[in-house]
């Protein structure tokens, strides 16, 4: 049986990227598209559930807690081709389906975010 880990605000979690994000980067007097890898620091979570803590860190949650930026794309300054964005939020996509906290379903270590969104 693999080991789930409830998602916290720790310094080290990151999300990372499985595809990258494509955004047009200035190059002389054209934009092409480039593929930038992103990632996004848990510990940077915004409105996690602070009265439920593992490890001493607040818990974070689905359909409350985001990532406020990506990081990894800040060079494609004309915007991401598909997004529309550089440095966008990330939010939870996956979620356990029957632990909650503060009454919200809460994350865990592999779950799913879509990242860089408006």
């Amino acid at each position: 049986m693999a080991d789930n880990y409830l998602a916290r605000t720790a310094g080290s979690w990151m999300i990372v990227g499985m595809l990258p994000d494509v955004c047009k980067t200035p190059m002389g007097s054209s934009t092409p598209p480039i593929p930038y890898p992103v990632v996004a620091k848990l510990a940077d979570s915004s409105a996690p559930e602070k009265t439920v803590r593992a490890n001493g860190l607040p818990v974070v949650v689905f359909a409350q807690s985001f990532v406020p930026q990506t990081l990894g794309d800040q060079a494609g300054v004309a915007n991401g081709v598909k997004s529309g964005t550089v440095g966008g939020k990330c939010h939870p996509q996956e979620h356990t389906r029957t632990v909650r906290a503060g009454n919200k379903l809460v994350l865990r270590h592999g779950d799913k975010f879509w990242m860089n969104g408006a």
